[in-house]
């Protein structure tokens, strides 16, 4: 088990009430995760969790059962858990060392950092930029990416760490669809290839409903529905932004005009209006 959370409250430090209240939160070696929520649910607490800030940068009281890749939450300073686990969060230009002259010298500053040797540096830092589409931006400095080229740089740094949890927060807000989906397409072959774990932390349907396994909706800290995209889909309609097609589908399934379970993607969608909603 990778993630296990069995009764869980944190409370940040100064707070009255938990900002999380999870009685369970488990994911298996190579699994894929969502949680949707909406802006002030606890998504970022919760990734910030998961990767070990507490208590460092995440000051505050935490009880439960807490097991991440067989550590105890508070026991590993972040150096500790860097090399295991990776959070890629919302702003890239927070995520940039700030030391790097070229975005090459940007991914490799994790690995370095590791003391790794310079050929598997080498080979980390390679393997990181193709695998987000980052080959030609490798000589850019950071300071002149766009926001989107930032935010897949900031990815590549996190690959380059061969991390076993990789903990994305809304790590594709600034990229365009088409791009979201091919740097996805592609972690989804380095997360087959290395066992790696990843939970996408989202406020919106997609990229999350084409690429993960289970689903946990969070609101006010809590998860209110989890399982499949079908177990939690009408629950999330009021909570999560999606596209009008989808919300319209959604309406239907809850009136019980809807034939059929939720579509995982534009394709399926398109084909269940016609086949269940077109009168010839």
């Amino acid at each position: 088990m990778v993630v296990n959370l069995q009764d869980v409250t944190f409370t940040p430090k100064g707070a009255d009430q938990p900002a999380l209240s999870l009685s369970d939160f488990r994911l298996t070696t190579g699994e894929w995760a969502a949680v949707l929520g909406g802006n002030g649910s606890g998504k970022s607490t919760l990734a910030q969790l998961l990767c070990g800030w507490f208590p460092e940068l995440l000051p505050g009281t935490l009880t439960g059962t807490a097991d991440i890749q067989g550590m105890v939450p508070g026991t590993h300073s972040l150096v500790q858990t860097a090399a295991y686990r990776q959070l890629v969060q919302q702003s890239p230009q927070l995520q940039l060392s700030g030391c790097a002259f070229s975005v090459e010298q940007e991914v490799a500053f994790g690995p370095e950092n590791l003391g790794l040797p310079p050929a598997e540096i080498e080979l980390r830092v390679n393997d990181a930029l193709r695998l987000t589409q980052c080959d030609a931006l490798r000589h850019r400095h950071p300071a002149t990416l766009s926001g989107g080229e930032a935010q897949r740089v900031v990815i590549a740094g996190a690959l380059a760490m061969r991390p076993a949890l990789l903990l994305l927060d809304e790590a594709f807000s600034r990229m365009t669809p088409a791009m979201a989906h091919i740097i996805l397409m592609n972690l989804k072959q380095y997360s087959d290839a290395y066992g790696c774990s990843v939970i996408l932390f989202e406020r919106t349907l997609f990229p999350a409903a084409d690429y993960c396994d289970q689903f946990f909706l969070l609101d006010q800290g809590t998860f209110t529905a989890t399982g499949s995209l079908q177990a939690v889909f009408t629950a999330a309609l009021p909570v999560i932004m999606m596209p009008d097609a989808w919300r319209l589908a959604g309406q239907r399934m809850l009136s019980g005009q809807w034939k059929g379970t939720v579509p995982h993607n534009d394709a399926a969608l398109i084909a269940a209006f016609k086949e269940n909603h077109v009168t010839p």
